[in-house]
């Protein structure tokens, strides 16, 4: 108890009755705030004491300080330190509607933001899906219901322990209402009194440098004729607070109800005081030894002295700024303040971590050096994202306000179109020729990039040197996190900015910031050069006349006269083809295709950009329009859908009918804010669609170098697009004003393009395909005169497909269609002639010119041929009918099961839809489950399906057989089928059954078939 200081109170307010209102005052107060503080425990639990025992001991330590020198403190004084080592920690009571309100914080989703971006944050899997507005998300990473209360409560807890200084000033001006503490406020004591106080508690968790020189005064006026003397009341606590380490700080009754889960700081700080074996604190001495048993205890002890070594240092440097007067003498000389491990446990270097670390240096290094980009000059994207980037944020910043919120839904809407057209990029790529000499075989350019962004401040600059730094920025990325999403920062890709040093050993900048309002002139040097990453740094001086924004200067060497260069055939519109082109190998001096092809990166990264990006190619002798108007995307923003697709993410998409003559090379062209990748995972056929992907970070969908997808996204991607596309052609379809298609001749296309789509992912675009089901029969046929509805009113013909190049052509087809897009126009056709009443299609064995009936394979011919002769021998017909007919013939059948094994990439088993009832005992249930490919891709709908007996196998050991059909896996197989067949019978007659049909698929269909028997006996391994 602080028996010592609340007794000089007592005494210094029996000498004056005005004093005597500071002793009512603790009176009332030394028995409400323990009863605040004792709530501490229901939030922080894992945590030391923070109760009424802290408080006290806090004092007792004050009292160790100050010796006698107690009675020269003042009745003010003293009422300021016993009430402000109560008071300094009510912040961290914590009333509901205070964490009710924090949920629903930018600053507190800045908090989960920062924890997102440490995978090793303890939290970072709970808040990874944490959403406090959906309660169904809140609580996804946690294990159990326990897990998610304790993960909760530590998440709370660390935010509000951060502001538990601030928390305190505020609830000492007004305890009832801010906490429901009735500490009394009367005109007796002055309002300003209880300010200080606040301020005194604020500053015991700011850093000393808050407390100088005007964080608090030295002197001010107390009650009756004392002065009082904050800057002194405020050290002492900072003392008192930081000696209160005995081995007794942790409760036993609060660490059961925290659990054994404890954050692992928790239990960091439980091994701190629990080391603690001397202690010395009196007015000649402080001196502290701690033994602690694990690693993460005896760090956090180390960096705990370092603090406390700190505060002495700093009081001691400022002591005549701070003690009221000399009497009270000097502070306690600091002993020996020492921890060390306990038992076998050791230490590298005192005070730090032995763990593995990373070179930077070496880092970027090896980065430059492992072709992250597929040229180097990719790394120009780098800045003009920034540059694209910044001018964003000001664009916002400024223009908010002069918007309603839903013009910022969407970057196509006409006001926010106009904000976007007001800012543009310059971009400026010079052949200086006369600052290097002609022998060396290089030129000299200078290229410049000029923004109108936020520019780039001091403290900006300090994230920007380091990778990935950018994220860390949490005042700059709280005005980010006020942005539409679409309009954010798409995040560091790669090394950063210090890609540039790909190309160059030094970057120039000259940037004004829009928040500080200062200029600097940055010039920065490869952190793998001869300077070792050198930052220069000028202020300079503030001109008015200067608009905010950034210049880049990067001055590097080209190759003056290329002696290598290749370009795709296909290629007419690239800076680089334009170069070649104009191109005289005696004639010229200059072949500057290394300059040309970093203007081609300049002009990719330009055609899907937000902003206008100005760029000019400047030679010796000639000069050049990087970017045309014909390279920009100049399809009205009606063509484009921004839509908010059903996984949350945020996509601009539009699309083009391609019909059935033409197919594009990449019928899916994908961006990512502007920047294209590649991604081949969707098959989208008839048509050639543009997603611009407008949310979510780079890292989150990209590799590191932005060129492509990033692994395991792929899922998710492919549900983003249909998402959206679906969106865009609902829109489209249900147009009147626009598209009008169900009235005019776009009816047939989007017809057989939906069918494409609902034969690949179903619903829903099996519905949609509904609404204009049939309407592409109206189409013509390719190279043929008449449109397909003229077959579809034929009572019988021949469908077959066109082959790949160098199989032979397939006769004995009234229709042969093109099998690109993985055959989808066969299976429409097909498809759509069975919804025909009485309509049938019969599988039919191929015929191949002047050898209809004879083995392929047999004679001699070279590799090509032979592949493409064997690939021709399993190509079926399709015979339809209007009239019953079987569903394949047994030669189609013989064709099927020798020719699925080509198509396996793996293990896998087949189905089989039967026409013949003698094989009934085997039928499935029509809802079973099987992971099974169909022999046949089409089937009547009433069709019953077999299980097949055999398993093919797609990766073959030695003189393993390719396809398997075993006693053992029969006898499996059979128990598998039965509680999924739809007559029930016993897995004796199953097994029967299974017998009798290898049989007769192995004699009747595949043993007179002369293309495929020889085979199906070797793979099967019969005699």
């Amino acid at each position: 108890m602080a028996d010592i200081l609340i007794r000089h109170l007592k005494q210094k307010g029996s000498e004056h009755s005005a004093l005597d209102m500071l002793v009512n005052q603790w009176g009332f107060d030394e028995k409400l705030i323990p009863k605040a503080l004792q709530t501490v425990g229901s939030l922080f639990p894992h945590y030391s004491r923070h109760d009424e025992s802290h408080s006290k001991q806090i004092l007792i330590n004050i009292e160790r300080l100050l010796g006698d020198s107690i009675d020269l403190l003042t009745a003010t004084d003293t009422w300021l330190l016993l009430e402000a080592a109560y008071w300094h920690d009510i912040g961290m009571v914590v009333p509901q509607d205070d964490i009710e309100a924090a949920l629903l914080q930018p600053a507190f989703q800045q908090y989960i933001d920062n924890i997102c971006n440490a995978p090793n944050h303890e939290l970072h899997r709970f808040v990874m899906n944490f959403d406090p507005l959906d309660v169904s998300k809140c609580f996804k990473g946690a294990d159990n219901p326990m897990d998610a209360v304790d993960k909760f409560r530590q998440l709370m807890a660390e935010w509000f322990r951060q502001q538990h200084a601030e928390r305190s000033e505020r609830i000492v001006q007004a305890p009832w209402n801010n906490a429901g503490i009735s500490s009394p406020r009367t005109e007796l004591i002055p309002a300003r009194l209880f300010k200080l106080l606040g301020r005194i508690c604020e500053i015991h968790g700011m850093p000393f440098s808050e407390l100088l020189p005007n964080g608090l005064p030295f002197k001010e006026a107390g009650l009756a004729q004392e002065d009082c003397h904050p800057r002194f009341v405020a050290c002492l606590l900072r003392m008192g607070d930081l000696l209160d380490l005995d081995d007794n700080r942790f409760c036993p009754v609060m660490e059961r109800i925290a659990g054994r889960n404890r954050s692992n700081i928790s239990k960091a700080h439980k091994d701190k005081h629990a080391g603690v074996y001397h202690l010395r604190i009196d007015r000649e001495r402080i001196e502290i030894s701690a033994e602690c048993e694990t690693i993460d205890g005896y760090l956090e002890t180390f960096k705990w002295f370092d603090w406390l070594k700190q505060e002495i240092q700093d009081q001691i440097a400022n002591w005549q700024d701070i003690v009221p007067n000399r009497s009270l003498g000097l502070l306690p000389t600091l002993g020996s303040i020492t921890v060390r491990l306990k038992g076998e446990l050791q230490v590298l270097k005192e005070g730090q971590r032995p763990q593995f670390s990373v070179d930077g240096a070496k880092a970027i290094e090896l980065l430059q050096g492992n072709n992250l980009y597929s040229t180097k000059f990719t790394c120009v994207r780098e800045l003009l994202q920034n540059s694209i980037d910044a001018t964003l944020l000001r664009l916002w910043l400024i223009e908010e306000k002069n918007k309603l919120p839903e013009d910022w839904i969407s970057p196509f809407s006409s006001g926010v179109k106009k904000i976007l057209k007001s800012a543009q990029v310059i971009v400026e790529l010079t052949e200086v020729p006369d600052l290097v000499g002609a022998n060396t075989g290089k030129t000299d350019w200078v290229l410049k990039i000029i923004d109108q962004g936020t520019g780039i401040s001091r403290s900006d600059l300090e994230y920007m040197l380091r990778i990935g730094g950018s994220q860390l920025n949490t005042q700059r990325q709280n005005k980010i996190n006020t942005m539409p999403e679409w309009m954010k920062p798409s995040g560091a890709f790669g090394i950063g900015f210090q890609s540039v040093f790909l190309i160059c050993e030094e970057v120039s900048l000259t940037t004004k910031s829009i928040f500080t309002n200062e200029t600097l002139q940055v010039t920065m040097h490869n952190p793998t050069g001869k300077k070792e990453g050198l930052v220069l740094i000028k202020l300079l001086e503030n001109d008015i006349t200067r608009a905010h924004g950034t210049v880049i200067e990067i001055r590097m060497q080209l190759e003056k006269f290329a002696q290598s260069w290749s370009i795709s055939l296909t290629d007419k519109t690239s800076i680089a083809s334009k170069i070649i082109q104009s191109m005289d190998p005696v004639l010229d001096t200059s072949f500057p295709y290394e300059a040309a092809q970093l203007a081609d990166q300049i002009k990719i990264f330009s055609v899907q950009s937000p902003l206008l990006i100005k760029a000019r190619l400047i030679t010796a002798e000639k000069s050049f329009d990087v970017v045309t108007d014909a390279d920009l995307n100049t399809e009205p923003s009606d063509e484009w859908c921004f839509v908010k697709t059903k996984n949350g993410h945020e996509v601009a998409i539009s699309y083009q009918l391609t019909g059935i003559g033409w197919h594009p090379h990449n019928s899916l062209n994908t961006w990512y804010r502007g920047q294209s990748f590649e991604y081949k995972g969707l098959r989208l056929a008839y048509a050639c669609v543009k997603v611009n992907l407008m949310s979510g970070k780079a890292g989150a969908w990209l590799s590191a170098n932005r060129e492509n997808l990033a692994s395991n996204v792929e899922e998710e991607l492919d549900g983003t697009i249909l998402s959206a596309l679906e969106e865009k052609i609902r829109k489209d379809i249900s147009g009147t004003d626009t598209t009008k298609l169900l009235n005019n001749n776009n009816s047939p296309e989007y017809s057989l393009f939906l069918e494409a789509m609902a034969l690949n992912y179903r619903e829903p675009w099996v519905a949609l395909a509904k609404e204009v089901e049939g309407s592409w029969l109206d189409l013509n046929v390719p190279n043929k005169s008449g449109k397909f509805r003229d077959y579809f009113n034929k009572n019988s013909w021949i469908l077959g497909e066109i082959p790949s190049h160098g199989e032979p052509l397939m006769v004995g087809c009234d229709l042969l269609v093109d099998q690109a897009w993985g055959g989808s126009l066969l299976l429409i056709i097909l498809n759509q002639w069975l919804k025909g009443t009485g309509n049938t299609v019969q599988a039919l064995e191929p015929l191949v010119p002047g050898d209809e009936q004879s083995e392929i394979t047999t004679t001699p011919e070279n590799i090509m041929t032979k592949h493409a002769k064997d690939a021709a021998k399993y190509r079926l017909r399709y015979q339809l009918k209007k009239e019953p007919q079987p569903s394949y013939s047994n030669a189609a059948l013989a064709t099927r099961l020798a020719g699925i094994l080509r198509q396996a990439h793996g293990n896998l088993r087949v189905t089989l839809n039967f026409d013949d009832l003698s094989w009934s005992k085997l039928f499935l249930k029509k809802d079973t489950l099987v992971r099974a490919t169909s022999l046949f891709p089409v089937f009547p709908r009433d069709a019953n399906f077999v299980l097949l007996p055999y398993l093919y196998i797609g990766f073959t050991q030695g003189t393993e057989n390719q396809i398997q059909c075993t006693p053992e896996q029969l006898d499996a197989l059979s128990k598998w089928v039965l509680p999924n067949l739809v007559t029930p019978t016993t897995v004796a007659d199953i097994r029967k059954c299974y017998d009798e049909l290898v049989q007769y698929i192995d004699n009747e269909i595949m043993k007179p078939s002369s293309h495929h028997w020889e085979f199906w006996k070797n793979a099967r391994g019969l005699r």
